[in-house]
């Protein structure tokens, strides 16, 4: 008789971690024997709707639902980007603080309100992209905003 799956080892996973929304690749590793067998769940998962990659490694739960402007099916992430990519950064070694455009915000010295998200991670070296469908999460480090476009060797 044989055990487990290794989807249902991270679906177990997932459902042991329900408040949490963003995932990294290592954290499932421990449900399966073989890397390629948790990589092929992990891609069933996705194509069944539960996940979605926003990122190399990184997974976020997800759902399927209706768009409002075309009626297609099209799958998201459960949470909004400002719940989840802090829980995925401090999961990175990374504590997140607000940039200098959410702090001018917040203090009332403008009314521009950020149209990106955007994270001040300190002297981390993350270099890590994060994608939202065509948004990518930006970093600042000491106030300046960090290009990872720049000398990228991908």
């Amino acid at each position: 008789m044989s055990g487990p799956t290794i989807r249902s080892q991270i679906e177990s996973y997932l459902v042991e971690h329900e408040s949490e929304s963003a995932f990294l690749r290592s954290e499932f590793s421990a449900c399966g024997k073989s890397r390629s067998g948790v990589d092929n769940a992990i891609r069933a998962m996705i194509a069944d709707g539960q996940l979605v990659r926003v990122g190399y490694g990184i997974y976020v739960r997800s759902k399927r639902r209706i768009s409002s402007i075309t009626g297609n099916e099209i799958t998201g992430p459960v949470e909004v980007p400002e719940v989840w990519v802090p829980e995925l950064l401090r999961k990175l070694g990374v504590e997140p603080r607000a940039n200098s455009a959410v702090r001018a915000y917040n203090e009332r010295r403008t009314t521009q309100v950020p149209a990106w998200i955007c994270y001040e991670i300190g002297s981390s070296r993350l270099r890590r992209k994060i994608r939202i469908g065509k948004g990518v999460v930006k970093y600042e480090r000491n106030g300046q905003l960090l290009d990872l476009n720049a000398n990228s060797k991908r």
